[in-house]
């Protein structure tokens, strides 16, 4: 059993964000209103999932129901692909779900339409947040209300073939590596193997969490406050660029041709197929485990290796529960999200299905029961939180992503592309970027 949080919404958002186009429309056609919980006597409860996330959110369920029998519930449940595109024609219907679970990077746009109801006022009453750092609630929180409870801890780190570096005679990485050391290793790497491995992909250059973290270290988010503008320098975009520019020439990353088959298609990664042994992108041991047979651990982000570097990690809140601002049962919703929260069975059913359990107390609980990467990837995840915890350098948790996000993860990747293809230079690419960037954030 793997790490299940849905990839869209750790690391690859575009997926969750482009269904959100049909939100101002589907609005406009019911005044704002979803009518949630009109039509049934239940509460109605929706997510989205693996069929071990279904069987174990049921399982849960009935435990809750068995202590609530004064709230039923009915629940429905499916997978990701035309998830949002329900709840939109539901909340044009008025017919939306009293409590469903939320992706980190719609939960703004949702929030602000006037969807979600915000459940601040029944924390530390009804709502038992004991144990979630600050950090992780600002996931579910939008303009200084919270609309959502994390599930679990989203970081940013990488993925990596821990089986082939010790074929190769290579050292582990410490996890207080930096951006140079990422360099060396991966060009040892090739050198070690006779050039028929590279360090790692080249994913990186191109993904907006990846360079997030770098931008981060630099005190620059990737958003200025309110969305509309990016919150970083040309000056840092070209230092990435770059550095990926010179990771390519050194052999420490493969061809543009593999980074371009991989887009979208895990099974295409080069960590998976056996041409690199680190790869950014954390889906390779994801939804529904590992898609390779290497033995498989993980590391933060790497850091700043220059004179008053930050720390550029941070904490995510993995998928959310919501519950919608128009239904009639939202005191009972908000008992469901506790207990998935704090109820110990809740917490061992669910297990690493909503992904890295958010408080020490439930990672404390289900860690026994864990597969040897499982507990590598959990173990990884709790470094990280603990370390951006302690920093006193650190630039608050971002806010949930604005409307147009993922266009300018795929206008990254597009252009890192560009880069890696030869077709434009760093500079060119850069006013290019910027310029289509401020148009799409414009709208």
């Amino acid at each position: 059993m793997g790490h299940h949080i849905s990839r869209r919404t750790i690391f690859r958002t575009a997926g969750g964000l482009a269904v959100a186009g049909t939100l101002g429309s589907a609005l406009s056609a019911c005044g704002g209103g979803t009518g949630a919980g009109s039509s049934t006597s239940k509460l109605t409860m929706t997510w989205w999932g693996s069929d071990d996330r279904h069987a174990a959110y049921k399982k849960a369920l009935a435990t809750f129901q068995t202590k609530n029998p004064k709230i039923k519930i009915q629940e429905t449940y499916s997978g990701y692909d035309g998830y949002f595109n329900k709840f939109n024609t539901q909340i044009a219907g008025g017919s939306a779900p009293d409590l469903l679970q939320m992706d980190t990077a719609l939960v703004a746009q949702y929030a602000r339409k006037g969807v979600l109801a915000p459940i601040d006022s029944y924390v530390g009453k009804t709502l038992d947040l004991t144990g979630f750092s600050k950090t992780l609630l600002a996931a579910g929180t939008v303009d200084g209300k919270l609309y959502g409870v994390p599930s679990g801890i989203g970081v940013n780190q990488l993925t990596v073939n821990r089986s082939g570096l010790e074929k190769l005679g290579l050292t582990f990485p410490d996890p207080e590596w930096t951006w140079a050391d990422l360099k060396k290793i991966s060009v040892d790497v090739h050198k070690k193997s006779g050039g028929k491995i590279y360090g790692t992909d080249d994913v990186g250059g191109g993904t907006l969490q990846a360079f997030e973290v770098f931008a981060r270290e630099k005190g620059q988010q990737l958003y200025a406050t309110g969305g509309k503008k990016l919150g970083f320098t040309s000056d840092t975009l070209q230092e990435w660029w770059e550095y990926w520019v010179e990771m390519r020439k050194a052999n420490a990353c493969p061809p543009a041709a593999i980074t371009s088959a991989a887009h979208n298609d895990l099974t295409k990664n080069a960590v998976v197929i056996g041409k690199a042994l680190f790869t950014f992108d954390i889906g390779v041991y994801g939804a529904g485990g590992s898609i390779t047979s290497a033995t498989l651990d993980f590391l933060p982000s790497p850091q700043g290796d220059w004179s008053g570097a930050r720390e550029g990690n941070y904490v995510n809140g993995g998928v959310l529960l919501s519950a919608t601002k128009a239904s009639k049962k939202i005191a009972d919703s908000v008992k469901i999200m506790s207990f998935f929260a704090q109820d110990a069975t809740a917490i061992k059913d669910m297990e690493l299905l909503r992904g890295i359990p958010p408080t020490d107390k439930a990672r404390s609980l289900i860690s026994a029961g864990l597969n040897a990467t499982d507990k590598r990837n959990m173990a990884c995840a709790d470094y990280i939180s603990k370390r951006v915890a302690k920093a006193t350098d650190v630039l608050p948790a971002p806010q949930p992503p604005p409307q147009g996000a993922d266009q300018i993860a795929d206008l990254l990747f597009q252009s890192n592309l560009a880069i890696a293809f030869g077709k434009k230079s760093v500079k060119a690419q850069l006013g290019s970027f910027f310029d289509q960037a401020a148009g799409i954030l414009a709208k």
